[in-house]
């Protein structure tokens, strides 16, 4: 194919994205992601039950009126390791788990324990609400209540979409499609059990869409929302606070402020003080297998530890925001600039992260879907980057875990020799038009050197490489493809008032 015939190709294409959409497809649209979502999730295996604790006893005693216990870690001791609830998250999404549960009935098959089983101040809660989760088999209806969290996040990218101006075309359905079956998506409930963070990311990018449009107060309220489900919420909060005109100011943070007010000080209350950490901060450090990050690998702890992994990146974010606003003054909150702040953010995070999971880039995944999708285009470089972390970051569950299954390790092994024969062919289709592009080529080599397992290495199985290799490799390419849009905008900005400034020659 000719480069004139490649180009019109790419034309064609987004020409057909661009199309507009009747509501009726695109209701269409959004069943039909739903279903792919729900259906690839369940093939790969389904919620998992690993970390199911820190969120399951506290749908259990709020949904049986127990609010109280929601929080103990008493007695924990007691129960077996992998369900210990040795931290919680934050309220939003135990409330509404349990509202599901105290809706359908789907628990009360076995009477729950009474208060006297519970204990005086809740000393035998945990236990006893463990005893009757295996009488009653509580925790597979409740763990398949995360399912709904995509509700929430496709609601949250249709309406940034529309706020941005790529709603109701085909650029729709296809980025929900595509955002359905990214590892970093589903990962979230199969790799470990974390809803909250898909939750948390459909009312953030909700809260983005209401920016775009000049609606503080909803922006304000939904972000608070999301912080009550996770709090790298702070990582959209802290740009936008910055950001937001000052005759909005007050009102972004004080409905942001009011909504957290609402959702967590009762809890807090109820539970004499028990939520208060898993409100502000949520479930904590959790160290990750293969030897943990690069700021791991320092063995800080404590004060210094919190403020590197969770103040810096806020404040770094927060900084790269006062500098785009500088720059390009109102138009920072363009689609385009505001995203890409805020994918920085979310990229920061991972640099300064104390451990590493794939459900981790959640977050600079979509944000780095939805900059393409939004700027109309799609970037090679970020389709790379996707395949690259669901390879490093094995998306299929097998072995001991509670949803693994049988052809899982297959699956884990042939990923790699995947990647492999994609990359090839990629480049012999380049060598053939008389190009190449270094960027596969180096991915290319990366797996095949770190994960291939060759013909003369006979290893059972590929070894999982140190978490802050790859780290080190993922992590600067995610910053990079999430500043770069800014930093174009910027300087076309620049540019533009350049030429404005200089005089006409002859006048």
């Amino acid at each position: 194919m000719s480069l004139a015939n490649l180009s019109r190709s790419r034309i064609d294409t987004k020409s057909w994205l661009e199309r507009p959409l009747p509501t009726t497809s695109s209701v269409t649209g959004w069943v039909v992601a739903t279903i792919v979502f729900l259906g690839v999730t369940a093939w790969i295996g389904g919620p998992v039950e690993g970390d199911a604790a820190l969120s399951v006893f506290t749908t259990w005693a709020i949904a049986h009126g127990h609010v109280a216990c929601a929080y103990s870690s008493l007695g924990i001791n007691s129960l077996p390791t992998l369900a210990r609830p040795v931290s919680f998250i934050p309220p939003l999404y135990p409330l509404l788990s349990a509202g599901v549960l105290l809706i359908v009935h789907s628990t009360y098959n076995v009477p729950f324990p009474t208060v006297a089983q519970l204990g005086n101040h809740c000393m035998t809660a945990n236990a006893a609400m463990y005893q009757w989760a295996g009488k009653s088999h509580a925790i597979i209806p409740t763990i398949r209540i995360s399912y709904l969290t995509w509700i929430t996040l496709m609601s949250g990218t249709v309406a940034l979409l529309r706020a941005a101006g790529r709603g109701r075309q085909r650029w729709e359905p296809a980025t929900l499609l595509f955002l359905a079956i990214a590892a970093p998506v589903f990962e979230c409930l199969t790799e470990y059990f974390h809803p909250q963070d898909i939750l948390a990311m459909g009312l953030a990018l909700g809260s983005l869409a209401c920016a775009l449009r000049g609606r503080w107060a909803w922006a304000g309220i939904l972000i608070g929302l999301a912080f009550t489900s996770n709090q790298f919420a702070l990582l959209f909060a802290g740009p936008m606070l910055v950001i937001v005109p000052r005759r909005w100011i007050i009102t972004f943070a004080g409905a942001a402020v009011a909504v957290v007010t609402v959702v967590a000080v009762p809890i807090i209350i109820l539970t004499s003080g028990d939520a208060f950490s898993a409100s502000v901060l949520g479930s904590g450090f959790t160290p990750a297998k293969g030897g943990g990050t690069v700021l791991s690998e320092t063995h800080l702890r404590g004060v210094v530890l919190f403020a590197i992994a969770r103040l810096l990146p806020i404040v770094l974010a927060m900084a790269l925001a006062w500098w785009a606003r500088r720059r390009l003054a109102d138009q920072v909150l363009q689609p385009i600039p505001l995203l890409s702040i805020v994918a920085t953010a979310l990229a920061l995070r991972l640099v300064f992260e104390f451990s590493l999971y794939g459900y981790f880039f959640l977050g600079v995944a979509t944000m780095l879907v939805l900059i393409d999708v939004i700027a109309g285009r799609v970037r090679r470089h970020v389709l790379t980057w996707l395949a690259l972390v669901t390879v490093l970051f094995d998306p299929f569950p097998w072995g001991f875990a509670s949803n693994g299954q049988s052809w899982g390790l297959a699956a884990r092994e042939w990923l790699p020799n995947v990647f492999i024969i994609a990359a090839a062919l990629i480049i012999l289709a380049d060598l053939v038009k008389r190009r190449i592009r270094w960027y596969v080529v180096a991915a290319g080599i990366f797996v095949g050197v770190t994960l291939v397992t060759w013909p003369w290495n006979h290893e059972a199985l590929r070894q999982q490489l140190p978490t802050w290799i790859m780290q080190l490799v993922l992590v600067p390419i995610a910053l990079w493809l999430a500043i770069a849009p800014l930093i174009e905008v910027v300087q076309k900005t620049q540019g533009s008032r350049s030429l404005d400034e200089v005089p006409y020659a002859s006048q």
